[in-house]
């Protein structure tokens, strides 16, 4: 039999369906969701139900897991997961991330305290529990300020604040923007100061306390004032950022600091006037299938290493490849119900196009929450960086998405 993982998190299989496709080549997985398994069926040797956000639920259903089976790590892919994980990981003695560096990772204001003790750069930040106090933050800090919900993923509730009379609709959107399930997460406000320049994210496998930065990506943002992930670009370090070093440097300190250890990490950076800037650490690999993307261009298995890391196991972290890859996501124009979708062109390196939504599904786009009106995603290589996004654009442009009136 293959060793055996457990995966803790459900999700859609065009966000995490390669994940399960290549751990469960090496690895015999028993997946622990709140939903029972439909496309997870192949890749899964066992299921056991679990409450989303019942912790005391979700660490039995460990337990249980290793009573039937010889577990040798446990690992997710799910944000809301990663400190749960790091108990069980703890609670069952399996290699992994430290459950009090796993809370800071999901505490934005935790982890900036860490970090800025350490001598990390990090953004200037207040945490607020409510609008007043989200006012006099941003009047200490100085606007333009970034107004975002304490925890949470994905950029839900991120609003860029240029002035006071933008302040009270940044926090009315940073404290509505819940989770769409029950998952728990750490309440407050965070007031930040702004940080100039274009954002990169760094992914690391760290085999104990050894973080090697192995995806650099740039972030394509949009829909301002909001930080809508609308695509990235992965290739090497040096087509990323112009001090590929030095934001090495930086990705590491953090680790240091935070005291991440046996996980994989997917780390947000700022490159401002001043050099780089830590925003924040996800302790699980990054997500918008950044990972796919990457082993499109450079060959790199993330999801292979991520279970080998969760395993005790050396892992494989080549790259026989220095190519350029992006993902772009599709987005309606307005709410209503989806009567078809496609592309009228093929364009120049297109890798894939997958779709999201089908005929009849209802599409409801809303500020800050854009991620969850996602119609589908194209990925393309490229020869570099800027061809890349020229490629990306053309995507854009190719398809077609044919939405009529929302139904009440």
């Amino acid at each position: 039999m293959k060793p055996v993982l457990i995966v803790v998190g459900g999700g859609r299989s065009e966000y995490r369906g390669y994940i399960l496709e290549r751990i469960s080549r090496k690895y015999a997985l028993v997946l622990l969701s709140p939903q029972p398994p439909t496309w997870e069926r192949p890749y899964v040797i066992d299921h056991l139900p679990i409450g989303a956000g019942e912790d005391d639920e979700i660490l039995a259903a460990a337990a249980e897991a290793a009573r039937r089976y010889p577990v040798g790590g446990v690992v997710t892919y799910h944000e809301a997961c990663v400190e749960l994980v790091a108990r069980i990981g703890a609670a069952l003695d399996l290699p992994q991330c430290p459950p009090e560096a796993a809370a800071r990772c999901r505490d934005k204001h935790a982890a900036r305290e860490a970090m800025r003790a350490a001598g990390v750069p990090v953004a200037r930040g207040v945490l607020a529990a409510s609008a007043d106090e989200a006012k006099r933050a941003a009047d200490e800090i100085g606007y333009p300020v970034v107004v975002k919900p304490r925890a949470l993923t994905a950029g839900f509730g991120v609003s860029l604040v240029t002035g006071p009379a933008e302040l009270e609709a940044a926090v009315r959107t940073a404290e509505a923007n819940a989770f769409p399930e029950p998952w728990r997460f750490r309440p407050g406000i965070l007031v930040e100061e702004y940080l100039d320049g274009p954002e990169i994210s760094v992914d690391c496998a760290v085999r104990e306390e050894r973080p090697e930065p192995v995806i650099f990506a740039r972030k394509l943002l949009g829909h301002a004032p909001y930080f809508e992930e609308i695509g990235h670009i992965t290739a090497p370090a040096e087509a990323v950022a112009p001090d590929p070093g030095r934001v090495r440097d930086v990705v590491v300190a953090a680790h240091r600091a935070l005291g991440i250890r046996s996980t994989v990490t997917h780390t947000e950076v700022r490159l401002t006037a001043s050099g780089p800037k830590v925003v924040e650490v996800n302790g699980r690999l990054g997500g918008d299938v950044i990972p796919l993307v990457a082993q499109v261009a450079s060959g790199l298995d993330l999801p292979a290493a991520s279970a080998d890391i969760a395993a005790g196991a050396e892992p494989d972290l080549s790259a026989p490849r220095d190519g350029v890859a992006g993902i772009r996501f599709f987005y309606p124009d307005s709410a209503g119900r989806v009567t078809g979708r496609g592309m009228t062109a093929r364009p120049a390196g297109l890798h894939q196009v997958t779709w999201l939504v089908g005929a009849g599904d209802e599409l409801r786009p809303e500020a800050g929450r854009l991620h969850f009106a996602r119609a589908g995603y194209a990925i393309v290589t490229a020869d570099d960086v800027d061809q890349c996004a020229a490629r990306l654009e053309a995507a854009d442009r190719a398809r077609y998405l044919h939405v009529e009136g929302a139904s009440e």
